[in-house]
């Protein structure tokens, strides 16, 4: 396992330095090539906060009445970003979401998210639109659907059949990876749809599920908070959302990192 972990743990650093280096490039352009004899030596650069949708949804896609359409957004930030998706310039509330306290992103981190849209009912020519922020940072990305049209006493009866209709539960917000520095409080999100009432339940890194953990907890929300994050919390924390029809899982890696010296 520890061989797997060093393999990740590699590809996500080269995945970091690939961003510090895109965001130094440019400065490193307009630097004067004759070098003076008592230059100072130069600080030692961090990678700026930023922001970037690495997989967008579709530009268009099509929704057959009765089913259930699922539009996804990966994204990329630093600090670790959010997702917000719009309906046709308006923003879809989740009001569970809401109702909870949300806590922000630590400065020091950077992390990969998907964020999932799930849809049940659509008007020919709706726009879904992925907002992705991170700091003062923000990249949109939008879709077009088309429906075939049906008859308004069809769309009722679609819509009626669509809720009776068992559904798993889907995972629509989480990390697949995330970078923060030791000793800081990590929020790991793992938001859930699901038609029926659920339950969400995370693993640790470790495989044991979390419970009377003094550093880790689950929030109404379903996201979990670790305070403080520690060294030996490397690894894959595991997010299980059940109803009685099923469940959905994912993973998040978690490297913590050594704070850098000013």
């Amino acid at each position: 396992m520890m061989t797997s972990l060093s393999l990740l743990a590699a590809v996500l650093v080269s995945l970091l330095c690939t961003f510090t280096n895109a965001h130094v490039a440019d400065s490193r352009k307009a630097l004067d090539n004759n070098i003076q004899p008592n230059a100072v030596t130069p600080r030692r650069r961090h990678l700026r906060d930023m922001v970037r949708i690495r997989n967008a949804p579709p530009e268009t896609v099509q929704h057959e009445p009765g089913t259930r359409l699922v539009l996804e957004c990966e994204v990329l930030g630093k600090p670790a970003p959010t997702v917000q998706w719009l309906k046709n310039g308006e923003p879809i509330v989740d009001y569970e979401v809401e109702s909870n306290d949300i806590l922000p992103a630590d400065p020091s981190s950077f992390a990969q998210m998907v964020s999932k849209l799930v849809v049940t009912s659509t008007s020919n020519g709706d726009i879904y639109t992925c907002v992705a922020t991170s700091a003062l940072n923000q990249k949109t990305a939008s879709t077009t659907v088309f429906t075939v049209e049906e008859s308004e006493e069809e769309n009722l009866l679609t819509l009626q059949k669509l809720f009776r209709m068992p559904s798993k539960p889907v995972i629509t917000s989480y990390y697949t990876n995330i970078f923060q520095n030791i000793g800081s409080d990590v929020v790991l999100p793992c938001r859930v749809d699901s038609t029926s009432k659920s339950q969400v339940f995370w693993q640790d890194n470790n495989d044991e599920l979390v419970f009377g953990n003094s550093r880790m907890r689950v929030l109404p929300s379903g996201d979990l908070v670790i305070t403080p994050l520690l060294w030996s919390d490397m690894g894959n924390f595991t997010c299980i959302a059940k109803n009685m029809y099923g469940k959905d899982t994912m993973t998040t890696f978690m490297y913590p990192l050594r704070p850098s010296k000013v």
